[in-house]
């Protein structure tokens, strides 16, 4: 399978509730570092903890998943960007929501696997408005 038909196919898995078809195209070894900074090693871990939250708080979830970009870095080893929006009917987590991931394949596996939930300045900065009209690099001394 190509980059392409992975994402496609994790995104098959996700909506159907399926936690190893989630982690099937992992390789045995892999890390995923979830959207709250846990880290699960192992394809079999990361196909219980998935099955954990379909079972739960994700249930009847729907995910979109799309790849940004891809670029070699040599030895068969491939860097994908890609974005998603996750839909959460019920529950804790109910609304939409937005990420990147950062994923390196070799030979069609995933090795390694970064979710990062997407936010707005505004939000990150608490409604600041002040602070949220400056860049990152400008907030040095502000409180």
């Amino acid at each position: 399978m190509n980059v392409e038909e992975i994402i496609t196919d994790m995104a098959r898995a996700w909506n159907a509730g399926d936690g190893a078809g989630w982690a099937a195209h992992f390789a045995e070894n892999a890390d995923f570092v979830d959207v709250v900074g846990r880290i699960q090693r192992g394809r079999e871990v990361i196909a219980t903890e998935h099955q954990k939250i379909f079972d739960t708080i994700y249930r009847g979830s729907h995910l979109d998943l799309w790849v940004v970009d891809s670029r070699e870095l040599g030895d068969g080893i491939l860097l994908v960007h890609t974005n998603s929006t996750l839909h959460v009917p019920t529950g804790p987590r109910a609304g939409d929501w937005h990420g990147v991931q950062t994923k390196i394949f070799r030979d069609g596996e995933i090795l390694a696997f970064q979710n990062t939930g997407r936010t707005t300045l505004a939000d990150f900065t608490k409604q600041d408005e002040e602070l949220a009209s400056l860049t990152p690099l400008e907030w040095q001394g502000k409180s």
